[in-house]
């Protein structure tokens, strides 16, 4: 079982403390109220959108995540990282290679 605490974001809400638990095949997410529910881990698809920003979905469900460890929390969730990206520090290598290549 792993836990990951951090700021979850959905839509225009400000970010609020919550918690993310992948055990068993599950994914639970919570915050200090409320559970905002329990999903089959193949349902939920993770992309990382920073360094410590990961984009979560989960059908027509969509949230921002912030986790305390970000490095674990990308491990457990299988994040994806788009390389190909023309913003942002990922690809920037490639982008600066293209640049000066002529």
């Amino acid at each position: 079982m792993s836990v990951f605490h951090g700021q979850l974001q959905r839509g225009t809400a400000p970010p609020e403390r919550a918690s993310i638990q992948f055990d068993d095949g599950r994914c639970r997410v919570w915050n200090e109220r409320r559970r905002i529910g329990s999903w089959d881990v193949s349902d939920v698809h993770t992309e990382r959108t920073g360094v410590a920003r990961f984009q979560v979905s989960i059908g027509e469900i969509e949230f921002y995540f912030t986790p305390d460890d970000p490095p674990g929390f990308s491990d457990e969730a299988g994040a994806m990282v788009d390389l190909t990206t023309k913003t942002g520090r990922f690809g920037l290598a490639d982008r600066i290679r293209q640049a000066t290549a002529d």
